[in-house]
């Protein structure tokens, strides 16, 4: 049984909301790694009906203002107008001469962060900011929160996020640190004068290893964890890193009994309408038969929702807890052999165990803000699965993934498979159009993400820049995509080492100055009490040990 980080983390700084197998399972991704970065048990969220945020707000750490900055809306075009974008600062740890550390929130509202990492001293920020005597910063992205250059609802005309862009964004921070001051003090605290180091896990960790590429006179070391830089639209492999940990931690008997329920989940979709109906009433009882069955299968892909954030653990409603159940005898309370109970006992058999999950549907529940099996008795029925969201963060992060990054989390069909068959590339797109239909009315959404465009435009996994390190964990979802990959697709021939390269010199492509955690998944090494974190965050802290000697306070230059 694998090491469980429930219980054990305190605060960490993850970033990326994870997409899913369909668009609506981000946002419980999103409040899951809230959780694990917050130190929230995700039971406590479904117990009390709270978000993560909410959660974190009535244990509020530390007493760290939010501020605000006027930025343009258009880099290339200060006519288009200004908004106000939040930041937090602490300097509570800075020691004259020391370093300014800029922690990016990533694609959720700020607020709770900045002030559970720069408020709270066991963060891993905090860590830092105390190692090397720093001033901690921590940012709110452009269109999230409250930093918003157009109000986002359902209702906001496309035309008001074309300018929620990767090149956008990373101009934001540059612009900022240009002219950041303090009260308190006279000194020079711009990159000019500071060496400014960035850090962030998964799209913040992008963020982080982006700025560097871009602006090296604005940021000059990053910290990269779980960064998925390179851009694809088929990103079908995030679930073949789901069944590798599964069956590393003991759990080969759960991954066929799961793709055996969902055979016969299949089967029975493609049967008849009549075959279809009984089985989407069979998981979430009357009304879950008006959903199609792309959203209900997407809906089916909860038990997944945990793992990036907590691997095996996550308590009742982990993926852990899921196999426990599914590859227990409810008679004799046996465990399932290794091949599983379907073997002898027949595909439907295992569906049926599936769809009997006590805690599926207050999962599925809490996720879509659905109340299917009337759960709650106050309310009426509505079992709406994977509906078009209304949350102003997703509806962000969607344009986002829709329009430039991917990460279609389609199935991984094959012999390893998870999903239903109905999750399909076609069926990821099809969220995306349904999200934003005035865009593709107007031609504003892609058919399909502009992946490939957005790498020639960073680079992608082949980027090098000097001063940066990079950490991934072994069953990281994300790991694929990042230059840690070990993928087929990946590129060929990389070797990843701990030795320190020298500041401010590129590595060849065949080289990356990084590390995988074993037995880790997403942002692990930003656990503060995960202990492999702590290895992987020393090399980092040695490196950049090395290197900021050779900062030299100069005019800001290479922007």
């Amino acid at each position: 049984m694998r090491y469980s980080v429930l219980g054990q983390v305190a605060v960490t700084l993850t970033g990326l909301s994870g997409l899913a197998a369909a668009m609506g399972m981000g946002a419980i991704r999103r409040e899951l790694r809230l959780a694990a970065e917050f130190g929230i048990n995700p039971d406590s969220m479904i117990k009390q009906q709270k978000s993560a945020n909410e959660l974190a707000n009535d244990d509020d750490s530390g007493n760290v203002v939010a501020k605000t900055v006027l930025l343009p809306i258009d880099h290339g075009d200060p006519s288009v107008g200004h908004y106000e974008n939040r930041y937090w600062v602490n300097d509570e740890y800075y020691q004259q001469g020391g370093p300014v550390f800029v922690y990016d929130v990533g694609e959720a509202t700020a607020e709770a962060a900045a002030k559970q990492n720069l408020g709270n001293s066991t963060s891993v920020l905090t860590e830092m900011l105390n190692q090397f005597g720093a001033i901690g910063i921590a940012w709110e992205h452009r269109y999230y929160g409250e930093s918003l250059p157009f109000n986002v609802t359902v209702d906001t005309p496309p035309e008001d996020l074309k300018y929620l862009t990767n090149k956008q964004a990373l101009a934001d921070i540059p612009f900022f640190a240009k002219n950041f001051t303090l009260d308190g003090h006279d000194e020079d605290l711009t990159p000019a004068a500071k060496p400014w180091v960035m850090i962030g896990g998964s799209y913040s960790g992008m963020r982080a290893a982006f700025t560097r590429h871009a602006y090296p006179g604005t940021i000059f070391a990053s910290y990269a964890s779980s960064a998925p830089v390179e851009a694809r639209v088929n990103m079908s492999m995030y679930y073949d890193q789901v069944y590798a940990g599964m069956v590393a931690n003991g759990y080969s008997n759960c991954t066929k009994d799961i793709k055996a329920g969902l055979e016969y989940i299949d089967e029975e979709l493609s049967k008849n309408a009549t075959a279809a109906v009984a089985i989407k009433k069979l998981f979430f009882g009357d009304g879950a038969e008006k959903n199609n069955n792309g959203d209900f299968t997407a809906a089916l892909a909860g038990i997944y929702g945990y793992f990036q954030g907590y691997g095996l653990g996550g308590g009742k409603g982990g993926l852990g807890a899921f196999c426990e159940y599914l590859e227990t005898d409810p008679a004799t309370l046996q465990p399932a052999g290794p091949d599983g109970f379907a073997p002898q006992r027949g595909n439907k058999y295992v569906a049926e165990r599936f769809a009997s999950w006590p805690m599926f549907v207050k999962l599925v529940n809490f996720n879509y803000g659905t109340n299917c099996r009337q759960s709650n008795t106050t309310q009426p029925l509505e079992c709406t699965l994977n509906p078009k969201s209304t949350d102003p963060d997703t509806i962000s992060w969607t344009w986002q993934f829709c329009t430039e990054w991917g990460y279609y989390q389609s199935n991984n069909f094959g012999p390893h498979s998870l999903l239903s068959k109905f999750q399909t590339l076609e069926y990821q797109q099809y969220t995306c159009n349904r999200q934003f239909p005035e865009a593709v009315e107007k031609g504003l959404l892609p058919r399909m993400a502009h992946a490939d465009a957005t790498n020639q435009e960073t680079g992608g996994w082949t980027i090098r820049p000097s001063n940066v390190y990079w950490s991934g964990g072994q069953f990281d979802p994300w790991r694929t995509l990042s230059p840690l990959s070990t993928e087929d697709i990946a590129p060929k021939g990389v070797t990843f080492t701990t030795e320190i390269p020298r500041c401010g010199v590129e590595t060849g492509e065949h080289t990356l100055f990084g590390y995988i955690m074993d037995n880790a998944e997403h942002c692990f090494d930003l656990m503060s009490r995960f202990a492999p974190g702590r290895i992987s965050r020393g090399y980092f802290y040695e490196a950049l040990e090395s290197w900021l000697p050779c900062f030299k306070p100069a005019t800001m230059h290479g922007d």
